[in-house]
């Protein structure tokens, strides 16, 4: 049973009071959040504790049978333990892709990009120094 939002004794009879605006009482209320800024509320701020649903969405009518996880071996015998699955996991070789000095490019290596910052005019041309270090390019300049 679903109870009434304004009267929390008296059980909901769908009169739709609920849904009509608090600032235009001819308006349905479209959750604009007027009336709650009026009260002083900061709409991007408000703290939501928790979420009601319907008893009958939050209680779900599943029947499970047995029989359909008989598949399942629970022999945890066979299987290998877990300080065998940590030696082999430490015993394999770690790759590291960031490690390998080919897969790097520094900007110093490329004759262009270490003229255009060591030119602080065409520099600024072509972008801003946010900060020490990080250069962001204007897209719109550089065609």
């Amino acid at each position: 049973m679903e109870m009434c939002i304004f009267q929390n004794t008296k059980s909901c009879n769908n009169c739709g009071e609920c849904d009509v605006c608090e600032l235009n009482k001819n308006k349905t209320c479209d959750n604009c959040g007027k009336c709650l800024q009026l009260e002083g509320y900061d709409v991007k701020a408000i703290k939501i504790d928790e979420v009601f649903e319907k008893q009958e969405d939050s209680q779900a009518n599943v029947s499970i049978n047995i029989e359909d996880f008989s598949d399942f071996d629970n022999d945890f015998e066979d299987d290998d333990s877990l300080e065998e699955c940590v030696d082999d996991y430490i015993e394999e070789e770690y790759i590291d892709a960031l490690d390998e000095a080919n897969n790097w490019q520094y900007i110093d290596d490329i004759d262009e990009l270490k003229d255009l910052l060591e030119d602080s005019d065409s520099l600024k041309d072509l972008g801003l120094e946010k900060y020490p270090g990080l250069i962001v390019v204007n897209p719109n300049k550089i065609k």
